[in-house]
């Protein structure tokens, strides 16, 4: 009886740390912006052409508050890739998803979260999420000692890395900014 031994040598070479980082910017007055941390992708494999895909549920968030009786707009403008070092780059499809429910919290917010169609940068939306029926009554203006009611709302930032390719070896990083102001009608 003969034994036969195969030995087999895969090289595979990683690109290490793939990270995005989040910046908030507003110009409203009252509106804040509290970006929690990037997406992480981890170390990947080169030399394929599988993508890495960032669920919502483990997507980076961006937590937003304000005046609950405003409307804001929220700008995300769309990066097409990573990069690291000059001309190395990775795909990256970029989407998101919005919670204005009211939760304060980001976990169970991410559960009641409105996905936002990929492609689409630019939404307008109601800090707190409006009731069904008739309007509500125009918001009380602001005057003496009044303090409008407030309200959170939780942006979830997620992707698609890749396809990968023969990309070098190295921490490839993006970065998205993302744009927050009271509507105006």
């Amino acid at each position: 009886m003969g034994m036969t031994l195969l030995f087999s040598a895969l090289i595979v070479h990683p690109v290490l740390g793939q990270k995005i980082n989040f910046g908030g910017y507003t110009t409203s007055q009252g509106l804040s912006i509290s970006p929690g941390s990037g997406i992480n992708f981890g170390n990947i494999l080169a030399g394929s052409d599988s993508s890495v895909t960032i669920t919502r549920e483990n997507s980076a968030w961006i937590r937003i508050d304000g005046d609950a009786t405003r409307d804001i707009t929220i700008i995300v403008p769309y990066i097409t890739y990573l990069a690291y070092g000059s001309g190395n780059q990775i795909p990256f499809a970029c989407q998101f998803a919005y919670s204005n429910s009211g939760i304060a919290d980001p976990s169970p917010a991410e559960m009641n979260a409105v996905e936002i169609s990929k492609g689409v940068t630019v939404i307008t939306i109601p800090m707190l999420q409006r009731t069904i029926g008739a309007p509500a009554p125009p918001p009380t203006p602001a005057h003496g000692g009044y303090t409008a009611p407030k309200a959170t709302v939780y942006l979830f930032l997620n992707g698609t890395l890749g396809p990968i390719g023969n990309a070098a070896t190295g921490s490839y990083t993006g970065m998205v900014n993302v744009y927050v102001n009271y509507s105006t009608y």
